[in-house]
């Protein structure tokens, strides 16, 4: 078991059953949907497509409006219990799997083939060695083909959540529900990420920031967190 088992798994006991209660549940018109533009042309229709850190399965029944085979996965047996009960349906299906062993994403590899990902809100937290083993992980989950879509907070947003955490409001009190169990983003260097997926065998196609429209404040101003996104492809994919 790794460290983020226990948090993760401590994050979704104790969430509510509200939606929006926390300030990643966005309906997935502005997340998972609004970015097939971005990332639509290099998941390959005919394989499956990975949901990683799926979380409740929102997302991931999402996206399975539009490929027949989707799995979610995540490190937190509580997260894919709500999944499994609130978003199932044909072609989607969820199960454990932790980024830190990369021996479990080639063993489930061995099972679906390539995959196409999709990966959001889940890197930020990793220390370096531990990003190197996650991006281990999801070389092997792509394989020789697959495409890739990483949604990720930027390195500044750990300031940016800090500053919430110290005001008063709707915001502060659903970045501090999150952040009492689990890391602040790590603070990196610009394009840890994308030299590290290079380094793992990914072609990066495009890169650019881009805001995390996360849940709305008090005043039902939504709180847009700085965030980046990366399109890459495996490799060996066309």
């Amino acid at each position: 078991m790794s460290r983020f088992e226990a948090m993760w798994d401590r994050f979704w006991t104790d969430l509510s059953d509200t939606p929006g209660t926390s300030p990643w549940d966005v309906d997935p018109t502005y997340v998972a949907q609004a970015h097939l533009h971005l990332f639509g042309s290099v998941l390959d229709p005919s394989l499956p497509v990975v949901d990683v850190g799926c979380g409740d399965g929102a997302q991931t029944a999402a996206i399975a409006q539009r490929f027949d085979r989707v799995l979610g996965v995540d490190v937190s047996p509580q997260a894919l219990e709500r999944a499994r009960e609130q978003h199932s349906g044909p072609g989607v299906q969820y199960e454990r799997l932790d980024l830190l062993h990369p021996e479990q994403a080639a063993a489930l590899h061995d099972r679906i083939g390539d995959a196409g990902l999709y990966v959001r809100t889940v890197l930020h937290a990793f220390t370096p060695d531990e990003l190197k083993l996650a991006v281990a992980s999801l070389a092997h989950l792509a394989g020789d083909t697959g495409g890739a879509f990483f949604y990720e907070l930027a390195p500044e947003s750990g300031d940016f959540i800090r500053g919430q955490l110290e005001n008063n409001g709707v915001p502060a009190e659903k970045f501090g529900f999150v952040f009492e169990r689990v890391p602040l983003p790590q603070s990196r260097p610009e394009g840890t990420l994308q030299r590290e997926l290079a380094a793992a065998g990914f072609d990066i196609v495009s890169t650019a920031p881009i805001d995390y429209q996360g849940t709305v404040s008090d005043g039902g101003r939504a709180v847009n967190v700085p965030a980046f996104f990366v399109v890459a492809r495996a490799k060996g994919a066309s």
